[in-house]
């Protein structure tokens, strides 16, 4: 066949386009990473975004109710939002970094609530990855463009950006934020995974029930010395003869109430407290002109006799959690560390500097080193009575075992022990053939690629209960 009389070549025949080449298709790594993004996206952002709103709307009434002008408004919004997350504020040549912290903890938790629910259950290595970049990316991106606004308005208004080590607090304040919300059932997870020491969250544990019972009685305490001191309370408020201007500073002191509890537990412990040149503690106490706050009323005016007997606050305190919950020596002695670390952020987040008072917080130093004290005395002498008194039952336990039963006796009860033990294995058998069915049943099928990539790691009901059999069998 000639190539005009071929096939290939008749007249009329239309030949078919070859496709365009598309786009290849995205990697199953790459929509993984997508879809993890899409899932920890809104955890992050919902409590940010709402933050955001109410900063706004709280800059504008602000505004309008001192009849400032409306060319303060990104100003304003930027210094409170860096006032939620307890930054600092740089206006007239002076730095506030000692800001309300009440708002700020309740922004906390709502953000450590978000991040529990999302990883309570079933969470990899991954998904912490994207969940911690996104925890610290959004804040860190709207904590920059808040700086941008600054410096913007610093040529017209007299406001400037704050020194970049104030701006810190606001990375600490997150990543605290990340370390509560993961929760103790994920850190177990994660130290069996890592081969940590499980009882390491034990210590972590036993460090919070002291440090949220020491602050307990220590708000009571403020509370107690504001109403002894009412007559300095109410003298605070009697310069203003306007409602609007009494109401704002109660509000006001209720928002600083969380500082003055951590400055109480300071107190308490022994440390020293700092107003400028003034010093303040359980000792001596050296004064001078307060600002005109309220809620002030409850630093003493002079050291009192019997106020060094309060020193044995924290001590009862640590006594009543180790005997509660008694740990071994090794658990307590990292507790009394997580301990003094833990009130090192909350003395860093409630002091700071205050314009011409220069530094007004705790010595910090002091109040680290006496809380390790405290606790690490005490958990030492509750886990050295608890040793002393194992020994006695063990000695018990052998004298009654070494009792010898019978022949006949002992035969019987192995035989019904053997047979104890062959009706456990066929139930067992019968309960995992059970299962195995029901997995098959019910879950759906997983793909391999993620299966290889992402490994789970389950906080599940059941792993916790594994965890707490072992816990109780090492204590």
């Amino acid at each position: 066949m000639s190539k005009k009389n071929s096939s290939q070549t008749r007249p009329g025949q239309i030949r078919r386009r070859r496709p365009k080449p598309q786009a290849p298709a995205q990697t199953p790594q790459k929509a993984a990473q997508q879809s993890k993004l899409l899932r920890f996206l809104p955890t992050v952002l919902i409590p940010h975004g709402v933050a955001v709103l109410l900063v706004i709307i709280l800059a504008v009434a602000s505004l309008m109710f001192t009849n400032s002008s409306m060319v303060n408004l990104s100003a304003t919004i930027a210094q409170l939002w860096l006032s939620l997350n307890l930054g600092a504020v740089d206006g007239s040549g002076e730095v506030i970094s000692v800001l309300p912290t009440l708002p700020g903890f309740i922004f906390l938790w709502a953000i450590a609530a978000r991040i529990h629910r999302a990883v309570k259950d079933r969470v990899s290595i991954a998904d912490l990855g994207v969940l911690a970049a996104l925890v610290l990316g959004i804040p860190l991106a709207l904590t920059a463009i808040a700086a941008f606004m600054l410096f913007d308005a610093s040529s017209v208004l007299n406001v400037e950006v704050p020194p970049i080590t104030r701006l810190l607090r606001v990375m600490l304040f997150h990543l605290s934020a990340l370390f509560l919300g993961m929760g103790p059932r994920l850190w177990q997870a994660l130290a069996r995974r890592y081969g940590a020491p499980e009882w390491l969250i034990d210590a972590i544990t036993q460090a919070f029930r002291f440090l949220i019972a020491f602050g307990t009685v220590s708000l009571v305490s403020v509370l107690v010395m504001t109403a002894i001191n009412h007559s300095a309370f109410t003298a605070t408020m009697q310069g203003y003869d306007d409602s609007a201007s009494v109401v704002a500073l109660i509000v006001l002191s209720i928002l600083y109430l969380p500082n003055m509890m951590i400055f109480a537990m300071g107190n308490l412990i022994g440390s020293p407290l700092y107003f400028g040149d003034a010093s303040i503690s359980v000792f001596s106490v050296h004064s001078v002109p307060l600002p005109p706050l309220p809620i002030l009323a409850a630093l003493p005016s002079e050291a009192l006799s019997w106020a060094v007997a309060l020193l044995v606050i924290p001590a009862i305190i640590a006594t009543w959690v180790c005997v509660r919950n008694p740990m071994r020596l090794a658990v307590n002695t990292t507790a009394a560390v997580i301990s003094a670390l833990c009130f090192l952020v909350l003395a860093v987040f409630a002091g700071g500097t205050l314009g011409v008072y220069n530094y007004v917080g705790l010595n910090l130093l002091a109040s680290v080193g006496l809380v390790f004290v405290y606790f690490a005395l005490v958990g030492l002498l509750i886990a050295g009575i608890d040793k002393l008194r194992n020994p006695v039952e063990v000695k018990s336990v052998k004298a009654v075992a070494v009792v010898e039963p019978e022949p006949e006796e002992v035969e019987e009860d192995e035989e019904e022990h053997v047979e104890e033990e062959v009706d456990e294995e066929e139930e067992e058998v019968e309960e995992g053939v059970e299962e195995v069915e029901e997995d098959d049943a019910e879950d759906p099928e997983e793909n391999p690629e993620e299966e290889e990539s992402d490994e789970e790691i389950e906080t599940e009901t059941e792993a916790e209960e594994t965890n707490d059999g072992s816990e109780a069998e090492d204590r």
